[in-house]
């Protein structure tokens, strides 16, 4: 469509509506907040517009895709490879599977036609994301509560430790981090957690990272690192020499939550990965940990 064809039909969408949608800059036009709110109701009309008319496709394209948003966790990486494995495969088969962080899964929910997502958050800092999912337009469902453990090599000096605490085992050694988790709203929000857990005179010893694999890859490499993370399930921990201990500090409480547009239904393939997930974290979820 040409420019000035498209500028007028965005006025009088504008003038119907009764409402401003772009607000025009030197640089360019960008939403306004009525108009975000606008451009998602919009992209979620033409989803369920598309999904409406794939009924009748003989195909059945969105049968043959999924996309999903998750946290870099052990048991749904599990899951997610076990659904796989389990699965009756059509030969065009097209599957996502981005492992990344929480403010990245909600944007992939909201605007990049991503099924369903899996978010993580300490319940500190839970009203954020509640009102944050809200300004959304995303609903949340809870997959799991849980305590973060210390994860280690096995060759790790804490490994046989009867008791660690954080702020011992983060001044001794080297943590891996996620490098790239955020709070809406709050800037800083996860590093303040973790450094009122510190003691304040000692050097921080931190590594992080972007990818689960180059993590476990280092905790293998470097015996004296560790990791917070969700309970592994002992498959995994017995595949890669590691052991996972309770870790012990202050809010030591998190969620992680599946998400997904208001109003979508989970279809059948999105359905049998859900419960998988939730078979996988049993499994994680009811292990002994000393």
């Amino acid at each position: 469509m040409a420019q000035p064809n498209l500028s007028k039909a965005i006025k009088e969408l504008e003038n119907t509506l009764g409402i401003t949608i772009f607000r025009r800059t030197s640089k360019g036009v960008i939403p306004t907040d009525q108009g975000i709110k606008f451009l998602g109701y919009a992209k979620q009309i033409l989803m369920q517009i598309d999904n409406m008319e794939a009924i009748h496709a003989p195909d059945k394209e969105q049968d043959r895709k999924l996309r999903i948003s998750v946290p870099r966790a052990g048991y749904i990486s599990k899951a997610f490879s076990e659904y796989i494995a389990a699965m009756d495969s059509p030969d065009d088969m097209e599957i996502y599977f981005c492992e990344t962080n929480s403010l990245r899964t909600i944007e992939n929910v909201r605007e990049n036609g991503y099924d369903f997502g899996v978010i993580r958050y300490n319940t500190a800092h839970e009203k954020y994301f509640s009102d944050f999912l809200a300004e959304k337009n995303l609903e949340g469902k809870l997959l799991w509560e849980y305590e973060m453990l210390a994860v280690m090599s096995a060759e790790h000096p804490s490994a046989n430790s009867e008791q660690i605490n954080y702020a011992d085992i983060s001044s001794q050694y080297t943590e891996l981090c996620q490098g790239d988790d955020a709070v809406p709203y709050v800037n800083g929000a996860i590093e303040k957690l973790f450094a009122e857990n510190r003691p304040a005179d000692i050097p921080v010893r931190k590594v992080c990272t972007f990818d689960r694999g180059s993590a476990i890859d280092f905790l293998l490499t470097v015996p004296q690192s560790f990791m917070l993370d969700s309970p592994v399930p002992e498959s995994l921990c017995g595949k890669y020499g590691l052991v996972q201990r309770k870790c012990y500090f202050r809010d030591n409480s998190f969620k992680d939550m599946l998400i997904y547009t208001t109003g979508h239904k989970l279809s059948d393939k999105e359905l049998h990965l859900v419960n998988k997930l939730y078979e996988v974290r049993n499994e994680a979820a009811f292990a002994e940990y000393r």
